[in-house]
């Protein structure tokens, strides 16, 4: 092909294009193409691939950074900037630096009196809560006073960092728990549920801390008792309050301890009155809690007294001594009278003897007379019969008088004779008179 410009042999490019174009229209070329092309196509779903694996392991192993504000402050620093007096906060458990703002009437783990900026700190926070609970301040309150701040965390505005002084409410090992209410509508008394153990600090001495009972405590709470029940008006005296207290703190722990009882556990009640300043603050309630007294506060103890071993508790009470037996009869006092307790025989009225009769005598037989000789019948002696105790003795002959037995002397024949007990002889006739 020439150039139209030129007039000379020289191909173009186009004509060149042309040309190869017309070279690969065959069918070589046609499959050569495919096959570049599904080449490109599996390296770019590759790189796809690659790329989409990249993207999912970082998300899961960055950091994603704190919630900034248009201000540029974090989520800690918004709060702690925004809370005010009354404000109630919480957080997840163990993590205060998280914390957000909540309604009063649900569980919340502070309550804020006051919020103070750090930079000029120097009020306690024991004058602000007293101020911000008014009359309902109660120095003895189950409610701790303590400061929440927000520390140096990335992103929190230096310029505009508070202090927030206010109360919570101290679980076991002194972490906060939540808890409901305005404060100054509840009753700030130090009582806990039952089966909750209090520690003890260095001189034995129960402090207000819950710990696990597994460790060493002193006291267990077994319930609360309200004074309000009995007193309606002003304050009563500390022997009324006792009194009332040590009765219904003994039925508490006898219902507790059940099938035992106090009163032989070998415990003792640990229980304190209200103070003025309570009663007035409207803290009207009492803890009953047992313990086992020592010289100098209670005695540590593990494990709750529900599931005591044996070994762990008191011995019972000694039983009482049995009398002594009766002392054995002494050698000088004469032996008591021989008791016959066989039953006696009576004695029955004695056989008939019969002797043997007596021979008869025939006449000898005369011419004149054939008739026997008349016979003569010797007559029967009838007598008494023989005991009907052992056998008699050999036959005696009957003697014509016999002598009577003395009285109280009971005579069987065969036998010695036998005295009976208790036979007093009466007493001898008086002589006739001259």
């Amino acid at each position: 092909m020439k150039n139209p410009q030129t007039g000379g042999g020289v191909p173009d490019l186009a004509s060149v294009l042309a040309a190869l174009d017309d070279k690969c229209s065959g069918p070589e070329g046609e499959t050569k193409r495919r096959q570049t092309r599904a080449h490109r196509r599996g390296i770019l779903t590759l790189v796809m691939i690659v790329v989409l694996v990249g993207g999912v392991i970082q998300l899961l192993t960055s950091t994603p950074e704190a919630p900034r504000t248009a201000s540029g402050g974090s989520r800690a620093s918004i709060v702690f900037s925004n809370a005010g007096t009354g404000t109630c906060l919480s957080w997840p458990p163990d993590a205060p630096d998280k914390p957000s703002f909540v309604q009063c009437r649900s569980d919340h783990m502070f309550e804020v009196a006051k919020p103070v900026d750090m930079n000029g700190f120097g009020e306690p926070c024991q004058l602000a809560v007293r101020e911000y609970l008014g009359t309902h301040y109660d120095p003895n309150s189950r409610f701790t006073i303590s400061v929440l701040w927000a520390g140096d965390a990335d992103g929190t505005n230096t310029g505009s960092r508070n202090l927030l002084c206010g109360l919570q409410l101290l679980g076991q090992e002194g972490k906060p728990v939540p808890f409901k209410g305005r404060i100054v509508d509840v009753d700030q008394s130090k009582v806990w549920a039952p089966g909750t153990c209090l520690g003890l600090d260095s001189a034995n001495r129960s402090t207000d801390i819950p710990v696990d009972c597994s460790t060493p405590h002193g006291l267990e709470v077994t319930g609360s008792v309200s004074l309000a029940e009995r007193f309606t008006g002003s304050l009563p005296s500390d022997s009324e309050q006792r009194s009332f207290i040590t009765e219904a703190c003994t039925r508490t722990a006898d219902a507790y301890l059940a099938p035992a009882r106090l009163s032989t556990s070998g415990l003792s009640l640990g229980v304190e009155p209200v103070s003025a300043v309570s009663w007035a603050a409207g803290s009207k309630q009492v803890s009953c809690g047992i313990g086992k007294p020592a010289v100098q506060g209670w005695t540590p103890r593990s494990g709750s007294v529900r599931t005591s071993s044996p070994a762990d508790l008191p011995p019972p009470p000694a039983p009482s001594p049995s009398p002594p037996p009766p002392p054995p009869p002494s050698a000088s006092e004469p032996a008591p009278p021989p008791v016959y307790e066989e039953p006696l025989i009576p004695i029955g009225p004695l056989p008939t003897e019969t002797p043997p009769p007596a021979p008869t005598t025939t006449a000898a037989p005369t011419e004149t007379s054939t008739a026997p000789a008349p016979t003569t019948e010797v007559p029967t002696t009838t007598g008494t019969a023989p005991p009907l105790g052992p056998p008699p003795g050999p036959a005696t002959a009957p003697s014509e008088t016999s002598t009577p037995a003395p009285p109280g002397i009971l005579e069987i024949p065969g036998l010695p004779p036998i005295t009976l007990p208790g036979y007093v002889p009466p007493e001898p006739a008086p002589a006739p008179a001259a």
